[in-house]
C-alpha cells in the first residue's frame, strides 16, 4: 500500500470516528438521547441525517488541522469519509 492511499485510509479513518464524536457529543449536551443506545428510536424519527449532519461540523476541524499541517491526503479522506457517510445515510 502506497504513502498517499495510507494517508487517505487515516484521514478517512478520522473523518468517521470525528462524525461519530461529534454525533454523540450534540446527542449528550443537547437532547437526552444517546446514538447508540437511541438508534433505532432516532431512525424511526427521520432525525439521523440531522444528527449526523451536526455532528459532521467536528470534520471542519479535523480537515483544517490536516490542511494546516500539509497533509493534504488525510484532508481528502476526512471529506471522503463525510462524502461517504451521507451517501449511507441518504440510503438508511
Amino acid at each position: 500500500m502506497s504513502k498517499k492511499a495510507k494517508d487517505i485510509l487515516i484521514g478517512f479513518v478520522v473523518g468517521v470516528i470525528a462524525t461519530i464524536i461529534g454525533a454523540e457529543l450534540y446527542l449528550h449536551l443537547a437532547t437526552n438521547f444517546d446514538l447508540f443506545r437511541d438508534f433505532d428510536f432516532i431512525i424511526k424519527m427521520g432525525l439521523l441525517g440531522r444528527v449526523v449532519a451536526i455532528g459532521s461540523l467536528l470534520n471542519l476541524g479535523v480537515f483544517t488541522l490536516f490542511i494546516n499541517k500539509r497533509a493534504d491526503d488525510k484532508g481528502s479522506g476526512c471529506i471522503l469519509a463525510v462524502i461517504l457517510i451521507t451517501i449511507i445515510i441518504q440510503f438508511l
